[in-house]
């Protein structure tokens, strides 16, 4: 090590600083801290030189204690999909720009009865580490306010993104469904389909209930046109699924709420002997389709990225410019991309 260079791990503060200069602890502190106007500026040259040679970093977790605000937020998200790392990329990213760094954690069951204990406690100690305010994709839409004591009691912002809770009103970000089910049932009326089913996730999930909302509504008003739904696509309803294939009320054109339900449904199809597009056309939502897709699956790209972005700039307004005054629900638009999945009705 160069003589004069001080070892990165010793414990250099302003106070050593200060001592090296020959002048005051808060005059370190305000020449650092970006508010020296006053000090001569050789003096302040004379300060930033020293900082920089004993290689000085300010301790982020004493200044959090003393300022009350860490510029940590807690990240409560699933990795089970691309769709929500592209939401953790959005919200890295205006992180990134405003000096705030992300704790990421989530509860390895993505869905899961309310008053999961582990999604608690993984709350909690994002709360024990001082987070100035946590994002989360709950797992349940059920859970009730007494499971956010720990974030009200603390006044700590919370900005719900992609499911929207049930039973407690706060910030919410995510896709606009309703309009992604209004515009699948336009783009298959459009191919001419009138025999439709949609395959959902039941209403305890708001993706696939207010999808669904939107995807009946214009069939309802579009003549000649009929629903089937059928929750549980994959699991239980599969049976239900095949039977409809094989019937003689067989749809034409399948919507599903979501691209791996989507991909599941196609394959069932091909089961039955039935081809797509040329038997029944078979749209998805989240552009997030896997290399084991049987074809080009038409869906929605929801822009999870800037889900994200969005999500972390209302975060930051509530966090850093104090404005707590309502809840908020920022919808984001997805856009329809046409694929090989769906075509024009051939019978």
């Amino acid at each position: 090590m160069k003589p004069g260079v001080q070892n990165p791990r010793e414990n250099v503060t302003m106070k050593t600083i200060a001592e090296e200069a020959g002048v005051t602890l808060t005059t370190v502190s305000r020449i650092l801290n970006k508010k020296g106007g006053k000090y001569a500026e050789r003096t302040q040259e004379k300060i930033f030189e020293i900082a920089k040679r004993l290689k000085y970093r300010p301790n982020a977790l004493v200044h959090g204690m003393q300022s009350g605000v860490t510029r940590t937020a807690g990240v409560m998200i699933p990795t089970s999909s691309m769709f929500y790392a592209q939401v953790v990329s959005g919200i890295h990213s205006v992180f990134l720009e405003n000096d705030t760094i992300m704790l990421l954690g989530w509860n390895p069951k993505s869905k899961h009865d309310k008053g999961d204990e582990q999604e608690r406690q993984i709350l909690h100690q994002l709360v024990d580490r001082r987070v100035d305010g946590v994002i989360l994709r709950p797992g349940s839409e059920e859970m009730e306010r007494s499971y956010f004591e720990e974030i009200w009691e603390r006044d700590i912002p919370l900005v719900i993104v992609d499911r929207e809770m049930q039973q407690i009103s706060t910030d919410f970000v995510g896709s606009a469904d309703r309009e992604i089910g209004r515009d699948a049932a336009r783009h298959l009326i459009e191919l001419g389909h009138r025999q439709l089913l949609f395959v959902g996730d039941g209403a305890v999930v708001s993706t696939s209930r207010y999808r669904e909302e939107g995807f009946r509504r214009v069939l309802s008003e579009s003549a000649g046109a009929s629903c089937k739904v059928i929750n549980n696509g994959v699991g239980e309803g599969e049976d239900a699924i095949l039977q409809l294939l094989r019937g003689e009320d067989c749809p034409t054109a399948i919507f599903c709420y979501c691209d791996p339900v989507a991909e599941v449904m196609m394959k069932r199809v091909l089961e039955a002997g039935l081809s797509v597009p040329g038997d029944i056309s078979v749209l998805g939502s989240g552009n997030q389709v896997t290399p084991d897709c049987p074809l080009p699956l038409s869906t929605f790209d929801q822009n999870p990225h800037l889900i994200g972005k969005t999500a972390a700039g209302l975060y930051l307004e509530r966090v850093y410019e104090q404005n707590r005054s309502g809840s908020r629900r920022e919808l984001i638009p997805a856009t329809l991309l046409p694929r090989a999945s769906t075509a024009a009705l051939a019978r």
